[in-house]
């Protein structure tokens, strides 16, 4: 009889801690890893203005994780590494505009968001050469300054001549190496400054959406990114951010 009560004492106790881990585990909550690019790229969404700043995006991340209840993890790698990582799945989001890809299919893999906010991109010469590039197709055939691993609709268009990062490109075209780049509006007026030169926005190469794009094996956490996307956006959060870092750009 002893032995009995022993044995069964001993099955309730493991059935016990059995089901304690399990609601545990339950009620862990889940993480998602996301690109943020390389430190000093994609001023001031990847990174801030100043030292003291995290960028709109890092800040974005914080307030969607309090509303959502997810966490997320930040990596900070090259965009040709990183675009490998999210299509196998080590990687589970990023900040993408699907204006970005060629008939706006951002991968059959991946799922999206509600939209943010707006983003342009330009094509960018010096002062006085704005006229060189009227429309998109006026960059035809020419060499066109881009950032390597980046994303254009149209680059099988025009020649990509590509550079490691937003800085390096704009001083190329300080330097004239290069005739016109393509460049986020945003992120081109702030280098422009930094390197004290003049330039001209030519014309408009891209307007859409930012939006965070989601590997389908984890879309079961859209629904709560979405809500908290909502919350930031009728709380007038995520305009405040915007306004922080001076950013022109219509909330969806």
């Amino acid at each position: 009889m002893q032995k009995i009560s022993t044995c069964l004492f001993v099955t309730i106790i493991f059935s016990a801690l059995f089901f304690t881990s399990v609601v545990i585990a339950k009620a862990k909550p889940s993480t998602l890893y996301f690109d943020l690019g390389e430190n000093n790229g994609w001023v001031p969404y990847r990174a801030g203005k100043r030292i003291d700043q995290e960028g709109i995006l890092s800040e974005l991340v914080l307030l969607i994780e309090a509303y959502s209840g997810i966490n997320f993890e930040s990596v900070n790698w090259p965009m040709k590494r990183a675009e490998f990582a999210l299509k196998k799945g080590i990687v589970d989001f990023d900040f993408v505009c699907t204006a970005w890809f060629e008939g706006g299919i951002y991968g059959n893999q991946f799922v999206i968001s509600e939209p943010l906010f707006e983003i342009h991109q330009y094509v960018i010469t010096l002062k006085g050469n704005k006229h060189l590039y009227p429309t998109i197709n006026s960059t035809h055939t020419k060499t066109i300054g881009t950032i390597a691993g980046y994303f254009y609709f149209d680059d099988d268009e025009f020649v990509r001549a590509d550079f490691r990062d937003e800085k390096s490109l704009v001083l190329a075209l300080k330097h004239q190496r290069i005739q016109a780049i393509i460049l986020e509006y945003e992120s081109a007026k702030y280098w422009a400054e930094i390197q004290k030169i003049d330039v001209d926005f030519a014309t408009k190469h891209t307007t859409g959406k930012l939006v965070i794009r989601l590997n389908k094996a984890k879309q079961a956490q859209l629904p709560a990114i979405n809500l908290a996307i909502e919350k930031i956006k009728k709380t007038g959060q995520l305009q405040t951010i915007l306004n922080k870092y001076g950013v022109e750009a219509q909330v969806f």
